[in-house]
This record gives structure tokens, sequence and C-alpha cells, in this order.
């Protein structure tokens, strides 16, 4: 067993940096925190390195841990790999995957600017949970492999395809193929009562500012969700569970 001690180790130093989305980018590299996402997370990707705290045992990932390049490190400079302030003691590190958006049918919500990546990691739950097709990111969209994205989506980051760095421009090529869904105050059908069709695609918008004017004029159908006239909206991630809920129904 290899226990890395020093903070002038060169691997220390490189994994550290990771948490830095300069270097996560520059890398194309992002981690992944904790024995229960990791758990799922293995039976479909393997990563290139794992970081684990000294004397720390995980039963359940012995047997994948064996096959994959690892190393133990300190407690002290272990709490320096952790994006979290109570780590679990395991971090692996998977190389980003990257998907152009091609396709031609299916369901799939379009991110229009969320800044949370709270919100973005269980939107992205959410739609794998409701059997979407995939999730697809605005440039303005937070990182997708910011770590609090990545512990919020519960693996769910690996199961369902997301297309990033996606503009307005690709929706208007597919307005052939996809019926293009907003939320929307005004002139708005209630979601109980909207019939989402086969090929839909539903934008929701940013948290404070909601959905640009250039997609806006793309949509086919505005929509809202009926609530309580004591509460002014819903948070983000809500919303669009909600909405995804009712398109795949």
């Amino acid at each position: 067993m290899t226990l890395i001690k020093s903070s002038s180790n060169n691997k220390f130093k490189f994994y550290k940096s990771l948490l830095e989305k300069k270097y996560r980018d520059k890398e194309k590299i992002f981690l992944v925190e904790g024995p229960i996402v990791l758990e799922e997370a293995l039976k479909i990707y393997k990563p290139i390195y794992m970081a684990i705290e000294e004397e720390k045992q995980f039963e359940n990932l012995k047997k994948d841990i064996e096959k994959i390049s690892h190393d133990y490190y300190s407690k002290s400079l272990f709490s320096s790999l952790s994006s979290t302030v109570n780590s679990q003691g395991i971090i692996a590190y998977f190389k980003k995957f990257e998907r152009e958006f091609k396709e031609k049918e299916g369901k799939y919500i379009y991110l229009d600017g969320i800044k949370d990546p709270g919100n973005l990691g269980g939107i992205i739950r959410s739609a794998d949970a409701f059997n979407l097709n995939g999730v697809i990111l605005s440039k303005e969209t937070v990182d997708l492999y910011n770590p609090k994205t990545v512990r919020s989506s519960m693996a769910s980051i690996f199961r369902i395809p997301i297309y990033q760095d996606v503009g307005g421009d690709i929706l208007y090529k597919n307005r052939d193929n996809f019926k293009i869904v907003t939320t929307s105050l005004n002139n708005s059908t209630s979601s109980r009562e909207y019939k989402f069709e086969k090929n839909t695609i539903l934008i929701i918008g940013n948290e404070a500012h909601g959905i640009g004017e250039d997609l806006m004029k793309l949509s086919d159908d505005n929509i809202v969700i009926p609530i309580s006239r004591q509460v002014d909206s819903l948070n983000a991630n809500v919303a669009a569970s909600i909405l995804m809920y009712e398109m795949t129904k």
C-alpha cells in the first residue's frame, strides 16, 4: 500500500488542482466522492484513479479498488483533496464525457442558464428517474462537473445522456424534429392539461431571470404549473421535476 504524506507529492498536487474548474477543463477530468455514489458509477464507467483516506475500508468497493490505480493519503492531505467539509474517505477521478446533440427524436429538457449546481444535479437525477432521453445544457449553465452538481446527481450523471454548450441555434435547426415547449405565465396552458408530444424539448430558464428572449421566440407552446396564489414561484429543480413527470406520465 502506498501512503502519501507529503504535500509536495506530485500526485497530490495534481489531483488537488482538479478542485478548480480551470484545471478540470484543461485535463478533462472530474471527481466523484463517496462510496454510495461510486458504487453506482463504477457499474458504468471505470475511473482513471482513486484517492483513499488512510485506514478507510470500503468492503463493497474492494474488488473495484483492486482493479484501479489508487493511493492512500494521510487524513490531513485527503481533506485537502475533498470538496466537502466532512469527506467520506474516497474520491474517484473520471475522464469527462462529451456528447454533441444530433438527436432527431425523444423527450429532452433544455436548461437555459441554470446557475446553482445543486439545482442542476437534482434536475439531472429527476430526468434519469423519469426516463427522459437526455438533458441539454446551454453555454451559460453552471459547470456540469462542479463537485456539488456531481454529488447532487447521485450517479445519474453517468446514466443519462447530457449535452453541453448547446446554443439556441441548435434548437432552431431542430424545430422540424421537436416541439419546443417553454414555461411562461403568458398565453399558457396548465401543465396538468397539456399533452406532450413524443418528440419534445422542454426549456427551463434561469432561477432569477427565466428563459431568454431568443429562446422564447422559438417556443411552439407555453405551459405553466398551477400553484397557490400565496406562492410566487417554485425552485427550478422542483418545477423541472414536476414538468418532467408530466412529460412522461
